[in-house]
């Protein structure tokens, strides 16, 4: 189920993000922006390792015979549960995201009306896979499309920009089209669709930006001299003067019209910091070390379940025994009282046998014991089929739960043990 996906990588998803904001200014100074850039990848392989398992790190189907006892009682009608209430509220809040931005998207397009520019009237090649248009209404130039990019200059590039300036900015668009940025680019917006409750993923998304387009400009001036880099401030300066619209999966040299990230930029070419050797290793060991570590605690998560604890057996090794231990609902929906019973100050157990597929939903639920016989039954039947589960990578069959229905928590009702044991001895 994707929800329970979602709620399973919110705790490692925020650990990776304050991990690379917290750390995002001492890496951009002390290495260079690109580096930081290149550590957002972290952000979908760790979610990725944290919900896939490794081959040797696969974890055997738990056995469960344990029996998990609720209690009931007439006050407790279930109108409204949390777990549908998150499940509406979150697809409400993505499908009016996306919607927006679609909406946006083509807006913006409908507005561009391009003009093919001829590939010799540039000052420098542009890849052949890439057409380069004009438009009246880019204050910028941009790359747009995602299944046939295109690259945007404005209708007076040629004019406010002098011919070196014009070389650079055109690096800048083509190293965006080298690295396929307009792809992470939206594989970060399916991010904050789908998370866009948390707030570190907004600050994450506009980190992320920032330093595609710092990492841009450290990639066009990284053999360059004194004079483009100046050449390049200026050209920074001009386009800072307009204001160009936002665009669904847009690459733009001024990036948004930020003037801050205006500075930013200026900053860091004025810095000119270079990565160390040294210091790439240190950044490459950390990541391996941090994937590892997430890699480990999903595999971890998968075998403790909602259960919260694992036998010191199991932490010595990295494929665990299978343990006899029952599971537990991430979404119980409590059995509604029978109204007769409680009238008649009625009280009692019921006994349930039911399989838990893959995806947690509850099946094939029978009554292995009621007391008294056939008064709860139907309620208890009625709720169970409604529970849901965590994921798991079999069927979970024969599981065993046990319904108390009590008036009131003190109740002089006998605590009853449905399930008959017999101790045999010589």
């Amino acid at each position: 189920m994707m929800v329970n996906t979602l709620i399973d990588t919110l705790l490692p998803l925020t650990a990776l993000l304050l991990v690379l904001l917290l750390s995002h200014n001492f890496i951009a100074h002390k290495l260079s922006v690109r580096v930081s850039y290149a550590l957002w990848l972290l952000v979908p392989f760790g979610l990725i390792s944290y919900l896939i398992p490794l081959p040797w790190q696969t974890v055997n189907n738990i056995e469960l015979t344990e029996i998990q006892r609720y209690l009931v009682k007439p006050s407790e009608q279930v109108s409204v549960i949390n777990t549908l209430n998150f499940i509406w509220l979150w697809f409400v809040g993505t499908g009016v995201i996306i919607a927006l931005w679609l909406v946006s998207h083509v807006n913006f397009s409908e507005k561009l009306q391009l003009t093919k520019i001829a590939q010799h009237n540039l000052p420098l090649v542009i890849p052949s896979q890439l057409d380069v248009y004009q438009s009246s209404q880019a204050y910028s130039p941009m790359l747009i499309g995602f299944f046939k990019q295109k690259l945007v200059i404005p209708e007076n590039f040629f004019e406010i920009y002098n011919q070196d300036q014009q070389v650079l900015i055109l690096e800048h668009e083509i190293c965006h089209f080298d690295r396929n940025d307009i792809y992470w680019n939206f594989i970060a917006l399916s991010c904050v669709a789908l998370f866009w409750f948390h707030p570190l993923v907004w600050l994450a998304y506009f980190s992320f930006r920032q330093d595609q387009e710092i990492s841009c400009d450290q990639t066009v001036l990284a053999r360059k001299q004194t004079q483009s880099r100046i050449n390049y401030s200026k050209a920074l300066l001009v386009a800072a003067e307009n204001a160009p619209p936002l665009a669904f999966a847009q690459l733009s040299f001024k990036k948004y019209g930020d003037k801050h990230l205006m500075f930013e930029r200026i900053k860091q070419i004025k810095a000119n910091k270079q990565a160390t050797t040294l210091g790439l290793a240190m950044v490459v060991a950390t990541s391996v070390t941090l994937l590892s570590g997430l890699s480990y605690a999903g595999n971890l998560s998968s075998v403790m379940g909602n259960n919260g604890q694992q036998s010191s057996h199991q932490q010595k090794h990295r494929t665990p025994p299978k343990v006899k231990e029952a599971v537990k609902p991430i979404m119980r929906v409590e059995p509604r009282y029978p109204l007769k019973a409680a009238n008649e100050n009625i009280e009692g157990s019921v006994v349930l046998k039911f399989d838990v597929a893959t995806d947690g939903s509850v099946q094939n639920v029978e009554v292995v014991k009621g007391e008294p016989a056939y008064v709860f039954d139907r309620v208890a039947v009625t709720a169970l089929k409604q529970w849901q589960y965590k994921s798991l990578n079999e069927v979970s069959k024969h599981n065993l739960v046990q319904l108390d229905f009590r008036l009131d928590e003190n109740s002089t009702y006998p605590d009853l043990d449905m399930i008959e044991k017999i101790k045999v001895t010589k």
